[in-house]
């Protein structure tokens, strides 16, 4: 499948391993908006690493795998349950359990990603 996204969605600073995890987000995202759609971040940086999300002061997701910022962007359905957009929602978490991680909203605005334990 073919993902088509702006400057915000950008990947380029991630390890591979997080790399291998935004691009499954995108998948999800995809999955719902259509593939001819161009994913934006609504003028937010999408995706963090955690070294670079504690350097911005925050305290909640600092040891995850990955930061999702979503607030104004197209990834806001699929991480806040205010959008009650559940089938966004299912898409995105059903990308990353395939990976073998999961997705928890921390506030409206970003997410953390976290590698799901073994059972």
């Amino acid at each position: 499948m073919k993902i088509k996204f702006n400057k915000d969605m950008s990947v380029d600073h991630l390890s591979e391993n997080q790399k291998k995890i935004a691009m499954a987000v995108l998948e999800g995202a995809t999955k719902i908006k259509g593939s001819d759609y161009v994913l934006s971040g609504g003028g937010c940086k999408a995706f963090y690493t955690p070294d670079e999300w504690v350097d911005r002061g925050e305290q909640y997701g600092t040891a995850s795998a990955l930061i999702v910022v979503h607030d104004g962007g197209d990834l806001a359905p699929c991480f806040n349950h205010d959008y009650m957009s559940w089938d966004h929602m299912e898409a995105v978490q059903d990308a990353l359990f395939e990976i073998g991680y999961f997705a928890e909203q921390c506030t409206s605005w970003y997410t953390a990603i976290y590698r799901l334990s073994a059972a």
